[in-house]
């Protein structure tokens, strides 16, 4: 309740709230959920515009989704499934993930195909030695972790600008009968300038 001198009632951590405004002549339907939060004396803090990046797609960025099939690779290669190169003055996180097998001779968890997801994708021919950086702990999937319709979401992967990333598959030991694998990538861009000065990859 606000006091009679009409100042707004602090709310904890000494932040004054202020209501939602209600029209003339409709009854008040109680305590309103802050509209702002304003820091009170002797209190230091940031007024929030906006989530951060990493927690949300801000106005200013780019959805993507990126997905593919591909043959079954002959047993020791690799094959791309999906990729995208991160445009010029932009970050963005990967949120959601799918990775399927499609046809006979794999069974889940046994590793018989494994996946990676690649946050640069340097050399896509995979030679030996290459610089290829891989996602941390996305650098051993034994089993499908989404469907290509419906990704599972994750917290995020960060990607950078120019970096290519991508998902892609090895066949270790699956004989090659007309399978096929199939993969999707989503999430969003945003300008490089809306991250936190110590945003950190």
């Amino acid at each position: 309740m606000t006091p009679k001198n009409g100042t707004p009632p602090r709310a904890p951590g000494g932040f004054r709230a202020f209501p939602s405004a209600v029209a003339p002549g409709k009854p008040s339907p109680g305590p309103a959920a802050p509209l702002i939060a304003q820091p009170g004396p002797g209190v230091q803090g940031y007024v929030i515009q906006r989530l951060p990046v990493q927690n949300a797609m801000p106005p200013q960025g780019e959805d993507f989704e990126v997905h593919g099939y591909v043959a079954l690779p002959a047993i020791g290669s690799w094959a791309i499934v999906c990729q995208r190169t991160v445009p010029t003055g932009r970050n963005g996180y990967i949120k959601r993930i799918a990775n399927v097998f499609v046809g006979g001779g794999f069974e889940e968890g046994q590793g018989g195909v494994i996946w990676q997801i690649m946050i640069d994708l340097v050399d896509p021919t995979f030679g030996a030695g290459n610089q290829n950086q891989v996602a941390p702990f996305f650098d051993n999937i034994v089993a499908s972790l989404g469907a290509v319709w419906q990704p599972s979401p994750i917290d995020g992967i960060r990607v950078r600008e120019q970096q290519t990333f991508a998902l892609v598959v090895k066949n270790v030991n699956v004989i090659v009968a007309g399978q096929f694998i199939g993969g999707r990538l989503g999430g969003y861009f945003h300008p490089i300038d809306l991250e936190p000065p110590n945003m950190g990859f």
